[in-house]
């Protein structure tokens, strides 16, 4: 155990990665199983993750995938998260019941009592999230991660580009009878992506002049997303989905300049980056962005 002779060093991040589980938004409880592995191992893995195949959950987000987007921050009545009735339940509760939401804080506000539920530790959140992009586009998770690292780079250095080209070899890895045409269902996979990374990702933000499908807040950037999914028919002529994608980006991008999405971070001191994506399918995808501010 010479590696772990200065516990305080790394008391933090064995807490950041196994702490958080909480049944009363305030006392907080290590998971036992990671941490006797974590000394046993003397490594930093997702033991309690790795030990039980969440495929069913997954499934479920993946059946309903606007579902998935509203597990950031979640608030839930007290009756609705004691649901035991599996065929009625929606996801947030069977995620509660089965550890990988967690209780972050008591709302008495008025009855019935209310929750917020995040996720408790990085190591549900890092194998979480994994898992969701390889089911949602059942791609090895060895590509999915690679994918991950490019767009990590991309976002420091502001190459959104750059992005989109892994974004589109990322969606043409979806196969043709996992794709579902709803816009939700890319949405949730480019928010697994980001959230995968460790990048604090905000999905449907609330603004003075509407709502932001994503907003990534960074040192010394900020990026502002919005999302729009177009049905384009099979065999369409490059014509038509350009005229498609025109379109589509073009109402993204009034969108984020007529509700003044970037009112909320002016005078932050960060390059504010606004970016619209269209996606006509699985294998086409395009981006355009508005002059960088």
């Amino acid at each position: 155990m010479d590696e772990f002779s200065h516990y305080d060093n790394i008391h933090d991040k064995i807490l950041a990665w196994y702490d958080g589980y909480s049944w009363d938004g305030k006392t907080k409880v290590l998971n036992p199983f990671s941490l006797l592995s974590f000394f046993l191992q003397k490594r930093f893995a997702s033991f309690w993750y790795a030990s039980g195949t969440p495929g069913f959950l997954i499934k479920l987000i993946k059946e309903k995938p606007s579902s998935f987007l509203a597990l950031s921050n979640l608030e839930i009545s007290e009756r609705v998260l004691d649901t035991f009735d599996t065929r009625k339940m929606s996801i947030a509760p069977l995620l509660f019941q089965t550890g990988y939401l967690t209780i972050a804080e008591r709302r008495f506000r008025e009855a019935p009592e209310r929750y917020l539920l995040r996720i408790p530790n990085l190591e549900v959140k890092e194998a979480f999230y994994l898992n969701i992009i390889a089911e949602f586009t059942e791609s090895e998770e060895y590509y999915a991660e690679t994918a991950y690292l490019k767009i990590k780079e991309s976002l420091k250095t502001g190459s959104l580009q750059n992005m989109l080209i892994v974004l589109q070899s990322l969606f043409a890895s979806i196969p043709h009878q996992l794709h579902i045409n709803k816009e939700a269902y890319y949405h949730s996979i480019f928010l697994a992506v980001m959230n995968i990374l460790g990048f604090e990702v905000d999905a449907e933000v609330s603004v003075s002049g509407g709502r932001i499908d994503a907003t990534l807040d960074l040192d010394d950037k900020v990026y502002i997303l919005e999302f729009k999914y177009v049905d384009c028919g099979p065999g369409a002529n490059p014509e038509v989905k350009q005229e498609l994608f025109s379109k589509a980006l073009n109402d993204g991008l009034k969108q984020i300049t007529d509700r003044g999405y970037a009112k909320k971070y002016a005078g932050s001191g960060k390059t504010i980056y606004q970016a619209a994506f269209a996606f006509l399918g699985r294998e086409d995808i395009d981006m355009a962005c508005l002059e960088v501010c």
